[in-house]
């Protein structure tokens, strides 16, 4: 008899291990990447800020200002350098802040001078810093490789003159969209990294452009990122 219960725990201690790793939970999934970092570069566009008169008083009866010549000022295309850091929110959406640094000419056109002098142009170089934030929406989808999205936000535009003589600040909203490219596996919601082309509208309010109300130009960039 004691032998028979000395065998029947042996065999409940052998049989415990193996039962309990039958109860084992599944290994968790890896936790989502939720930071995603970007840099690149395109080319923004012109943007014409409008013609304006420089005049003085005058003593004449009616008080109408007395013109001394006309101003046609405008900012010419430009190579511009971008970095980009986001938080997944969602698979869909993106919140994101992103820098842009460029260096387009300014031009300015001098006219209708009241001496009858000739026009001329006077050009200086500007560097131009946008720091914006906004929000991304991907449509993803089912065996899609090239994943399209929308995107919008809005932020502050510096321009630094020539020699720093001159500093304004605007307001820039933009609004746009693209395609991302995945270099991992299509099917993951935040790949590990990719490539990502931008396309968006910028409206530039005051600033450089003070007096123009909303200015519009077009930016088309590239990057590739990478997710952590």
């Amino acid at each position: 008899m004691t032998r028979a219960l000395l065998l029947l725990f042996m065999l409940a201690a052998l049989t415990m291990p193996a039962a309990a790793q039958s109860r084992r939970t599944p290994a968790r999934p890896p936790a989502p990447r939720r930071l995603e970092l970007g840099i690149g570069g395109g080319v923004a566009g012109g943007l014409s800020l409008g013609t304006r008169d420089a005049s003085l008083l005058s003593n004449n009866t009616s008080g109408s200002p007395f013109r001394l010549f006309a101003t046609d000022s405008r900012l010419a295309p430009a190579p511009v350098i971008e970095g980009r850091l986001g938080y997944h929110v969602t698979p869909r959406l993106m919140l994101e802040a992103a820098m842009t640094v460029g260096w387009p000419e300014l031009t300015t056109s001098l006219s209708a001078d009241a001496e009858g002098a000739p026009a001329v142009d006077a050009t200086e170089s500007v560097t131009e810093y946008v720091i914006t934030g906004g929000a991304v929406w991907r449509f993803t989808g089912p065996r899609r490789r090239w994943t399209p999205f929308v995107s919008g936000g809005a932020g502050v535009a510096r321009h630094v003159h020539e020699d720093q003589t001159l500093i304004e600040s605007g307001v820039d909203s933009y609004v746009g969209g693209g395609l991302i490219f995945p270099l991992g596996s299509p099917r993951a919601s935040a790949p590990r990294s990719g490539l990502r082309l931008d396309a968006r509208l910028h409206l530039l309010s005051g600033g450089v452009a003070e007096g123009a109300g909303l200015s519009p130009r077009g930016a088309i960039t590239g990057s590739v990122f990478f997710t952590f």
